[in-house]
């Protein structure tokens, strides 16, 4: 099993900060990534598995459906009524898919390229956005979070 969670802290800058042309009061500056408890990476193997075959599956309905599409340019009424029955139920089969898809990207650290592994299992997403906070809405009760960059794990070091 896996499980994706945020990750989230953040660095106190009392004198503020100034990076090229960006200059940030003294204030509190956030950081938010993820990061997934991985506990058997065969796990993760198999939802990489699952995920090309969903993307398969989409493209074959995507084909079907443009073949569909291009026979119905000469057909009668009666023949496009019984085409268009199966033309629903191929949309509503990739809809399925593509939310199956969604979930599992979700679930699991999916692009290989875009994720590090760091202590006891977990594996973390390479790169996340830097924030500060504001308070908006009537009479500054309402928190926003402005993304003013972005910020990369390299690597992890383990104490021995």
């Amino acid at each position: 099993q896996s499980q994706q969670y945020a990750l989230r802290f953040f660095i106190d800058c009392p004198d503020g900060a100034t990076r090229n042309d960006v200059e940030l009061p003294a204030e509190r500056i956030y950081f938010l990534s993820s990061c997934w408890d991985v506990e058997d990476e065969r796990v993760v193997s198999r939802a990489v598995k699952r995920q090309k075959e969903m993307e398969e599956s989409i493209q074959e309905i995507t084909q079907q459906l443009d073949i569909i599409e291009k026979e119905q340019q000469g057909n009668n009424l009666f023949q496009k009524a019984l085409k268009f029955r199966e033309s629903v139920d191929l949309v509503e089969k990739r809809g399925k898919l593509k939310l199956q898809l969604q979930e599992l990207e979700q679930a699991y650290p999916l692009q290989s390229g875009s994720v590090i592994r760091g202590p006891n299992n977990i594996m973390f997403a390479k790169e996340g956005v830097i924030a500060v906070k504001r308070l908006r809405g009537a009479m500054g009760t309402r928190e926003q979070y402005h993304w003013i960059g972005t910020f990369t794990y390299n690597e992890f070091f383990e104490d021995d």
